[in-house]
């Protein structure tokens, strides 16, 4: 592989090298929590609708399967009494 020097292609350099250097992932969090904040602070209205948005939607998320499951075992049960009561009447 060969080598290409870093004057030819400053841009290549690392990024520690320059002013440039991006945030890490953790300072960015930082600073996007940092303005959420501000935004609940300026806004609290909003915030709270917000908060109920994100709690009906949890809830509807945990219902959900929860009302599924109970919907399956309804109509599987419903058809288990039904196939026993026949069973039932073809042995009188």
């Amino acid at each position: 592989m060969s080598h290409i020097p870093n004057s030819a292609m400053p841009h290549a350099g690392t990024r520690l090298n320059g002013v440039t250097a991006e945030p890490t992932l953790m300072e960015r969090a930082s600073q996007q929590a940092g303005r959420i904040a501000g935004l609940a602070r300026e806004y609290p209205r909003a915030t709270i609708a917000a908060g109920a948005a994100v709690a009906a939607g949890v809830a509807a998320a945990a219902a959900i399967p929860i009302a599924r499951a109970r919907r399956a075992g309804a109509s599987s049960g419903a058809k288990a009494k039904a196939g026993s009561a026949k069973a039932g009447s073809a042995k009188n």
